[in-house]
């Protein structure tokens, strides 16, 4: 980790040097030294070469040690068993941020080694990493252009936007500089990482939000550690009006090793990964196009006008009755509503437009709208005076140009009210147009699907903006739990999830005896200790009637699993409720998690479970539980009676304390947890502990 001030030095130096430098054209010791140069670079540029006197025209130093001032920072490209040795003539020298472009570490077999001395020296000598294997940095505003990336040296003007691009991949993240520039957006800055031996994408996240101008930041994102730590960072990417979108490959891995529940089964690398996205407010891409146009969207766009109104919505102008049903049709697709015009609206439009076009939302504009010469300027300003409208989208369908020309200031002038969305069809319009729109507030957009999807980034924005803080708790003191039963139990109790009543029934126990104190019917079933697949391997028996019943399955399951010692569990029927699981895993890349959904035998099948980074806030519980399947069964379905979401959501939170503060305890997982009644609380039915060596995946 480094600190912001220290990374800043990265994305503003006033001093470069380059160490490894060469005269070669063509080579990237030498597109380093002209990629500075070429783009406006103000600041001084000190080639390091042991053999060549002067390189671009530039005089070059033989060591580190002989640079007439300290720079800023180091860009490094000598061979990687040499780099661990100039990381420690740059402390020596005091400079410390360095860029390591070499090749040779954790990528390529026998790097590991390089890699590990690297790390060592960057310690020692206190110099911040970037890399190795990267591609460097772009500061377009400062025209400090570090990489040898044949993208930025192909361009001949850099354009710059409130667009950050930060890359696990070189190549792709000068890919995405290049498609930004081409396409007439820009960018402020790139990060390429490379291999993070030292620093990562996440502290190049944490600075890249606090420059003036950043708007958006994009991720492409292969995998992370701790990554939890972006909640914090999208916190405070929030408190700035700045969006992450993030792009993460790996979405087809199945699972992960060595899981023993079932939410450890299905928590895929890109479930958890799409979940802890959307509650850091930050929105997931699944293309380099998709990214794309959410740059257009979100670095030009306001926000939807909030019009707290639950008949507001986003208004629509068509030229077209079938292209207007369509947006209709992709607003509600997508959650957005339609906004509802009020009286005065409705006036206004009868007296715009003809008598046989559709005053309601969506406005059937009619062909005369190609006519009459103010009867578009006149109705996007009646719809937009309604406070009712949170966005526009005008749908053309021919002589788009022409309305283009004839009403730009118009879509200027609304768009610094509400978010205008141009929609055409079978027109071309030439960059430079589309370019004056955009930078205007206004989007012109291809499509009608186009066009709503560029809405629903805003609105999911809006929403991202609103996100409470997270959760701030003093954590609990360290315990132990074991995969005993009655340890399980404890804890399943201590987290606001009552045990049915139970007891283990030894080998040389009757029934009769030990279980008098229960209330038949009971469950009879192996401990989870002893044998993971209970159902599947029949060792389950549910409404068991007597003594002597029990006592008889406790035999047979024995003889099933082939322990004739081991104890059989004998629990209490549990009446009515809502079969929920609720379960916390020490995932991979996230660290603790916590994930909740539909309980019981089917959760594979269905697979209704949501993922929250630990530690959560009720609120957070709430607002995940809403999206599942299970919400509806928790609400009352079918004259049930509503369930005590207010205890399960109480208890995820303590459950997830507790478990924080059990740092041996890879996975716990109870399921399934009887929801009952409002007001009747919870019961804890069975319940599994996977332990590991503290800090262990």
């Amino acid at each position: 980790m480094t600190d912001h001030t220290t990374f800043a030095k990265f994305l503003q130096p006033k001093s470069v040097t380059i160490i490894g430098a060469s005269p070669q054209a063509g080579s990237p010791r030498n597109a380093l030294v002209k990629n500075l140069l070429k783009h406006g670079f103000k600041g001084a540029v000190y080639p390091v070469s042991a053999s060549n006197p002067e390189i671009e025209g530039l005089k070059a130093y033989k060591t580190v040690a002989e640079l007439p001032e300290v720079p800023d920072v180091a860009l490094v490209i000598t061979p990687a068993h040499t780099v661990a040795g100039v990381i420690a003539e740059c402390g020596q020298k005091g400079i410390r941020n360095a860029v390591v472009f070499s090749s040779g570490f954790e990528e390529v077999e026998g790097g590991q080694e390089n890699a590990r001395q690297l790390a060592e020296a960057a310690r020692k000598h206190d110099v911040a990493v970037v890399g190795p294997n990267c591609n460097g940095f772009w500061s377009v505003r400062q025209g400090t252009i570090m990489t040898f990336s044949g993208a930025a040296l192909n361009i001949e003007t850099i354009n710059h936007a409130p667009v950050a691009v930060l890359s696990q991949s070189g190549a792709l993240a000068g890919a995405i500089g290049n498609s930004l520039n081409t396409g007439g957006m820009g960018l402020a800055y790139i990060v390429s990482v490379g291999n993070e031996t030292c620093l990562d994408v996440l502290d190049a996240a944490s600075a890249v939000i606090e420059q003036d101008d950043v708007r958006v930041v994009l991720l492409y994102l292969e995998g992370l550690d701790d990554a939890s730590r972006m909640l914090k960072i999208a916190q405070r990417a929030r408190e700035r009006g700045v969006q992450i979108v993030a792009l993460k490959t790996g979405r087809s891995a199945v699972g992960q090793d060595a899981t023993a529940s079932h939410t450890g089964k299905i928590a895929s690398s890109h479930a958890v990964y799409a979940a802890v996205f959307e509650q850091a407010g930050i929105i997931e891409v699944d293309s380099i196009a998709e990214m794309m146009n959410a740059v257009e969207v979100l670095a030009f766009m306001r926000d939807p006008r909030d019009s707290q109104d639950p008949k507001g919505g986003v208004s629509v102008l068509s030229a077209s009755g079938g292209a207007g049903a369509l947006l209709a049709d992709h607003s509600s697709e997508r959650g957005i509503t339609m906004a509802e015009f009020d009286a005065l609206t409705v006036e206004k439009l009868d007296t715009i437009l003809p008598a046989f076009a559709r005053k309601t939302n969506p406005i059937d504009l009619t062909g005369q709208v190609n006519t009459s010469a103010d009867m578009l300027k006149d109705a996007c300003e009646a719809v937009v005076a309604d406070p009712r409208t949170e966005a526009v989208i005008v749908q053309f369908a021919s002589t788009v140009r022409r309305h283009l020309v004839a009403n730009a200031g118009v879509f200027k002038a609304l768009a610094t009210q509400v978010p205008v969305v141009l929609s055409i069809m079978g027109e071309a319009i030439e960059p430079e147009m589309r370019k004056d729109f955009r930078e205007a507030g206004v989007l012109i957009c291809s499509d009608p699907s186009a066009a709503m999807n560029a809405l629903s980034l805003l609105y999911r924005r809006r929403d991202a903006m609103r996100l409470p803080a997270l959760p701030q708790r003093q954590g609990l003191p360290a315990r132990t739990v074991s995969n005993d039963w009655s340890d399980m139990m404890r804890f399943c109790e201590d987290s606001g999830v009552t045990p049915a009543p139970w007891v283990v029934l030894g080998s040389d126990e009757r029934a009769a005896q030990a279980c008098s104190h229960l209330t038949y019917p009971l469950v009879v079933k192996a401990l989870p200790s002893e044998a993971e697949h209970k159902t599947e391997m029949g060792l389950v028996k549910l409404r068991v009637g007597s003594p002597e019943e029990v006592d008889a399955l406790a035999v047979q399951f024995r003889q099933r699993m082939g322990k004739p010692q081991a104890g059989i569990l004998v629990q209490e029927m549990v009446g009515d409720g809502v079969e929920v699981v609720l379960s916390c895993l020490r995932n991979a890349d996230f660290g603790p998690v916590i994930s909740i959904g539909t309980g019981g035998v089917a959760i594979e099948l269905y697979r209704d479970v949501a993922y929250l980074s630990l530690p959560v806030s009720e609120e957070q519980v709430l607002a995940a539980l809403r999206k599942l399947k299970l919400w509806t069964l928790l609400q009352g379905f079918r004259g049930k009676p509503a369930a005590d979401v207010e205890a399960l959501a109480s208890a995820a939170v303590r459950f997830g304390d507790l478990f924080l503060a059990s740092a041996e305890v890879r996975e716990f997982e109870i399921n399934p947890v009887m929801v009952k009644k409002r007001g009747e609380g919870l019961a804890a039915v069975d319940a599994l502990v996977t332990t590991g060596a503290p800090g262990a995946h």
